[in-house]
């Protein structure tokens, strides 16, 4: 069973209190905190159907665009069973698609792959989508085969499609020949066990007249003075896009499956391999700054993947997330991959920031468990050449004296006796190297690594201590193909994500 995280007394009432001194305009908040063991916590402000009730941790809510990720999912296993390649045209699988109105005149063919990371070239379309939510399969095919039209050439950028992914849907349904929800309900959320997340109102026996209930949207035009209901749309034609309704407790799990594809040793690969699973959370097409939320002060950059949006920490690195909006409905999940820690927030109306919360939520929660930035296993072989590299310094004080393999290049790069001239001003600087046996074992000095093949580690000494940094080559047997050592700097940020990935032996 996978180990839960401990979250800090600090960190919990920063939590609870986070909305406190905030102008928050909606009638119920309900957000968690969760890893891949489960809810870690969760807080309910506000009334979710306006009568009093405060939401609670399986209250249900309209996820809308948080849907997508679980139209990709199906599309992947699809691809898995050998039933499609993400490189097919989509005309192969909607021919009323081919009718599409190309005024580049670049006749690029359209293909699966580009409708999953949104760079097919249809326009951002969320206002005229969220009206038509309910449309049947005939009148939006029939809006398809009219043509449709394109606003930049394919792959050239992002733009945000739910047009794209309904045509996703299709494929599902025609490929298979049966509908979009059942396939996906048979084949993701069963299997899952997401059994409070559905496609429509009417599959829940409860709608809130007992237990935890179902969350009902509003909307206000004054600020929150008054509210306007908004009745569920009911699940049409974009069903794959925007219809789906759960709760804190599914989406833990759902995110959980997700991120699981990251963990060493992790075999849950019967619905979807994990491999399929990374793909999801890699970023593929960059999304340009438009506003405040792609400009967060720790935010390095952020891109669309398959069905999520990938953003870069720059301390905690990949960050996986999605939002939901409709007219009244808001939410985002959002969770660190390496991990699996991460936030879910759903609100009953639309329009408000629910990204920057969970991001700055996450934020918190990430520092406050101090979570490397990835986990990084190395090769026997990376540790076992640090090893002789780092006895060879300490008894001979030559480096190439150690027992490992080296590259022809590293004498080449730099000479042996240039090479062990360096290394004795370094060791008269840092006042002497110990004796072997007073410092801790090898694997306690490990500091970080950027991949299997790579090392750095500390070496201490009287006046300081050396930094080892060692890279491997890829070939078979591997060598030491580079080897630098200084002075170890500890004002030295340098790259903030990479010195947090930690080593694993």
């Amino acid at each position: 069973m996978t180990e839960q995280h401990q979250l800090s007394d600090t960190a919990i009432t920063t939590l609870t209190g986070w909305f406190d001194d905030k102008k928050v305009i909606t009638p119920s908040i309900n957000y968690a905190v969760f890893d891949r063991g489960g809810i870690l916590f969760q807080h309910g402000i506000g009334e979710f159907q306006r009568d009093g009730r405060v939401p609670q941790v399986d209250t249900i809510y309209r996820i809308a665009s948080m849907s997508k990720s679980f139209c990709i999912a199906s599309i992947l296993v699809l691809k898995e069973r050998g039933l499609l390649t993400l490189d097919d045209e989509v005309a192969t699988h909607v021919p009323e698609f081919g009718n599409y109105i190309d005024p580049f005149g670049v006749e690029t063919p359209i293909t699966i792959r580009m409708l999953m990371n949104n760079s097919s070239g249809l326009p951002e379309d969320n206002a005229w989508a969220d009206h038509h939510m309910s449309i049947s399969r005939d009148d939006l095919m029939a809006v398809i085969d009219a043509g449709l039209h394109f606003s930049d050439y394919p792959e050239a950028g992002y733009q945000y499609s739910n047009m794209g992914f309904a045509l996703l849907g299709f494929i599902v349904e025609n490929v298979t020949g049966i509908g979009f929800t059942e396939f996906t309900t048979t084949t993701l959320l069963a299997p899952l066990g997401l059994a409070s997340t559905r496609y429509g109102v009417n599959e829940y026996s409860d709608l809130g007249e007992g237990g935890a209930g179902i969350a009902y949207g509003y909307t206000s035009f004054d600020k929150g003075a008054s509210w306007i209901d908004r009745p569920f749309a009911p699940t049409g034609a974009f069903g794959s896009t925007m219809s789906m309704f759960s709760t804190l407790v599914d989406i833990q799990k759902w995110s959980a499956w997700l991120s699981s594809a990251f963990e060493q040793d992790n075999n849950n690969d019967a619905i979807l391999s994990r491999a399929s699973r990374r793909l999801m959370q890699r970023g593929f097409t960059p999304i340009h700054s438009t506003g405040k939320a792609e400009r967060r002060e720790h935010l390095e950059n952020a891109s669309y993947g398959l069905g999520l949006m990938v953003e870069q920490d720059v301390r905690f690195g990949n960050i996986a997330h999605h939002s939901g909006g409709l007219p009244g409905f808001g939410s985002n999940m959002r969770w660190h991959t390496s991990s699996g820690i991460g936030v879910t927030l759903f609100t009953n109306t639309n329009g408000n920031a629910t990204a920057d919360w969970t991001a700055a939520m996450l934020r918190i929660v990430l520092e406050d468990l101090d979570v490397p930035a990835k986990l990084v296993p190395l090769w026997p072989e990376t540790i076992a050449a640090a090893q002789a590299i780092e006895t060879a310094i300490l008894t001979s004080g030559h480096v190439l004296d150690a027992d490992t393999r080296f590259s022809p290049n590293v004498d080449s790069d730099v000479p042996a006796a240039v090479r062990n001239s360096r290394l004795a001003e370094l060791v008269t600087t840092v006042g002497g190297l110990p004796d072997p046996a007073t410092i801790p074992p090898l694997s306690e000095r490990l500091d970080w690594a950027i991949a299997s093949s790579h090392l750095v580690w500390t070496i201490p000494a009287a006046a300081g201590a050396l930094e080892c940094k060692l890279e491997m080559t890829e070939t078979t047997p591997s060598l030491v193909q580079r080897i630098d050592i200084a002075v170890k700097d500890a004002s030295s940020v340098g790259d903030l994500v990479a010195r947090h990935f930690r080593p694993v032996v």
